[in-house]
């Protein structure tokens, strides 16, 4: 019988996978999975196409991190409250996780992604032409709740690739994913200061509508997986929850992960322009390519996937973590220690992501839509409590506290990994 329950000794040791008896759950995993993908598999130029789609939305939830000091002025308001921004775009961001995300598993993603690319278009233009706070709020929570576009190109990723090359397949959408993310803060940053941030924005918005109409032809059709009713796909995601121990184990993980990620990030802007750096918005975007490392975590832990060394790789890479947030805190003003803590902290964080995702997307092949809902919602609830921790410590504490918050949640991090390291499932 399945254990429903998820309190602390479930959360630990959980349910198996695939309890049926007399059938294993290799078969059981051979036999769904070969059913529901296309014959041809995945092609390097569907890789690449992919990995443009993840890196354009995702990155329209990056624009903002080295302009609040920009926007604030236009705006007439402090950085530190258009710094909000980050927290809107993560919530409505997990707010699509949970309820856009699962309908992967349940409508034609040839037409699911690019409609769902088209409105993030039309977001990007409101907040382009916004005039004050309020609107630019309510077009930023658009535009984070239909970005999620890229976790269900990441699901359906998965469900296309062999098994044996799932974990590199990952990686290399993963990749441009990140690539988005870098290149969102340093072409922001240096847009912005020679033209305006509201160029950043029609810019965005006209590259993911243009991608929006060549995306269906690089979509496989995929038979749907769940035939129920929309909220009884919602209703699957608590029971989907129940019973995978290794999805809450990545959840629990990814969440605090994430939450390391977005304080550095959520604050930098703000560090790095005020004393004794007093930087401009093109050179903290610039600061951002320091984070490539995170994309060459992404194939690397992809690969070791692949070999079965996921967990392995997650414990490394949460030590980083540590390490990067330790440094951060001992040197907040030496631009070297910062420089070298970034490339430490963005490897660490996307090399145990990989690794979470490798782990989750080998199992329920039918449920992978929903998997990543329950993941990756935990994962940007996740950052949305960063970005909210490190307003409220850059505000009341400086740098110093926001860098304590990080080595606090990164610890936690480390010693869950650790304490459900040799556990069943594990």
């Amino acid at each position: 019988m399945v254990q429903r329950s998820w309190f602390a000794r479930d959360i630990f040791v959980g349910a198996p996978v695939y309890p049926l008896v007399g059938i294993s759950s290799e078969v059981c995993l051979h036999d769904a999975e070969s059913s529901m993908r296309p014959a041809a598999g995945i092609t390097r130029k569907s890789i690449l196409v992919f990995a443009a789609i993840c890196g354009l939305t995702v990155a329209s939830t990056y624009y903002f991190q080295p302009l609040f000091p920009v926007v604030g002025k236009d705006l007439h308001q402090s950085a530190a409250t258009i710094s909000w921004v980050s927290t809107v775009l993560q919530l409505g961001y997990s707010l699509g996780l949970f309820l856009i995300v699962p309908l992967g598993d349940y409508f034609d993603r040839r037409k699911l992604v690019p409609g769902l690319m088209a409105v993030s278009a039309l977001g990007l233009v409101g907040i382009a032409t916004s005039s004050s706070v309020i609107p630019l709020l309510i077009w930023c929570a658009l535009v984070g709740v239909t970005s999620v576009v890229a976790q269900i190109v990441v699901g359906l990723v998965a469900t296309i690739a062999e098994p044996r090359q799932r974990g590199a397949a990952i990686g290399n959408v993963m990749t441009g994913l990140l690539l988005g993310i870098l290149l969102a803060r340093t072409i922001s940053g240096l847009v912005a200061q020679y033209l305006s941030w509201r160029f950043v924005f029609a810019g965005a918005a006209l590259m993911v509508g243009l991608l929006a109409i060549g995306a269906r032809r690089s979509i496989p059709a995929v038979e749907r997986s769940y035939q129920g009713s929309y909220p009884a796909l919602l209703r699957s995601l608590g029971a989907t929850f129940a019973s995978e121990v290794v999805v809450r184990r990545a959840a629990i993980i990814g969440a605090l992960n994430f939450a390391c990620f977005s304080i550095f990030w959520n604050t930098s802007s703000l560090h790095l322009s005020s004393h004794p750096f007093k930087l401009g918005s093109a050179a903290i975007g610039l600061f951002g390519l320091v984070g490539v490392a995170g994309a060459l975590a992404a194939r690397l832990a992809g690969r070791m996937a692949d070999r079965g060394r996921q967990w392995v790789t997650s414990v490394v890479m949460n030590f980083l973590i540590v390490l990067a947030y330790v440094a951060l805190l001992i040197f907040p003003f030496n631009m070297v220690a910062i420089v070298v803590a970034v490339i430490v902290l963005d490897f660490g964080v996307q090399g145990s992501h990989i690794s979470n995702q490798a782990t989750i997307f080998a199992i329920r092949p039918d449920a992978r839509s929903r998997i990543t809902s329950i993941y990756m919602t935990s994962y940007f609830i996740g950052g949305a409590l960063g970005s909210f921790l490190s307003t409220l410590a850059f505000r009341d504490g400086g740098y110093r506290l926001v860098a304590a918050a990080g080595v606090v949640l990164a610890l936690a991090a480390t010693t869950f990994r650790l304490l459900t390291l040799r556990l069943p499932g594990a």
